[in-house]
């Protein structure tokens, strides 16, 4: 009998720079997670974010990929060329923000309406 080969599972692959922690993501998956669209990361010793966000992009089964370095994030897709994100923005300049991104990528995938980043208020 043949063997039935695992199917890749249909997650959104997040790409970290080797250096981004974990708390410095942990709102941006949140993001992902309240959407209810699986993701799996990993890690490469690329700095560039748009790199990383196309990379990311080309792994995923659903097309769609998060680069996260040097303070950005980048969401893209398969389709568009590795200086052309789909989203691009600062992280952490607010837990809100940075959920907003991960749920935004979600959206993308589930073809619904994005929301807008909340800006970060001046004091």
């Amino acid at each position: 009998m043949a063997r039935i080969e695992e199917m890749p599972k249909p997650t959104i692959m997040v790409a970290r720079h080797t250096r981004t922690t974990d708390s410095e993501v942990a709102c941006l998956l949140l993001g992902l997670e309240e959407q209810g669209v699986p993701f799996e990361q990993f890690t490469l010793d690329e700095l560039n974010p748009l790199e990383l966000a196309h990379e990311a992009s080309l792994r995923s089964v659903l097309g769609v990929g998060i680069g996260v370095s040097l303070d950005y994030v980048v969401v893209t897709t398969d389709k568009l060329p590795p200086g052309r994100p789909y989203l691009a923005g600062h992280l952490n300049q607010s837990a809100e923000a940075d959920r907003v991104f991960g749920g935004n990528a979600a959206r993308l995938v589930k073809r619904l309406p994005l929301q807008a980043v909340p800006h970060r208020s001046e004091p």
